[in-house]
């Protein structure tokens, strides 16, 4: 399955379904609602399993997953946050699986880059989620990832030319 899809960062694309699987059950618990400081860590802890799952540099990626972790504020501004906070992280976890499944059933020649792209566009991270003083910086790392993808993707163009 991982040659089908491209996917070489996985060891199969339900290694990243049962990811999502794992985070939705957690999600399903009675009263989750009510307890802030849970639904934040959940929320990170989704952040930096999908950050972790992206194939970019080593490097790139450690900065990045650090550099949310130091930078993630516990807690939020309003209870309303907490809903906002399920919502997003239920968003986020549809629209990977869609991409997965996908990628899984439609294999592309760049579909590992394709499902890498998306999975870092649906990351349920906001500013709001960061220490103010840290915003740019995550901002500025999540750019550079986003030049990688559009790097490897001008190679891969050349490298058909050719």
């Amino acid at each position: 399955m991982i040659n089908a899809i491209g996917y070489e960062g996985l060891r199969n694309g339900e290694d990243l379904l049962g990811l999502l699987e794992y985070y939705e059950a957690i999600l399903d618990r009675d009263g989750l609602v009510t307890r802030e400081g849970e639904i934040r860590s959940i929320k990170l802890g989704l952040i930096v399993d999908l950050l972790r799952i992206v194939n970019i540099p080593d490097k790139l990626k450690a900065d990045l997953v650090l550099a949310v972790i130091d930078a993630w504020a516990m807690s939020s501004e309003a209870s309303v946050q907490n809903v906002e906070d399920l919502m997003a992280v239920r968003r986020s976890i549809e629209t990977v699986r869609r991409c997965v499944l996908d990628a899984m059933d439609h294999p592309k020649p760049r579909a590992s880059l394709q499902l890498d792209a998306a999975v870092m566009l649906s990351l349920p991270l906001m500013p709001c989620d960061l220490q103010k003083s840290e915003v740019a910086r995550i901002r500025d790392l999540l750019g550079q990832v986003m030049d990688f993808f559009a790097a490897d993707m001008e190679s891969e163009l050349w490298r058909g030319f050719q």
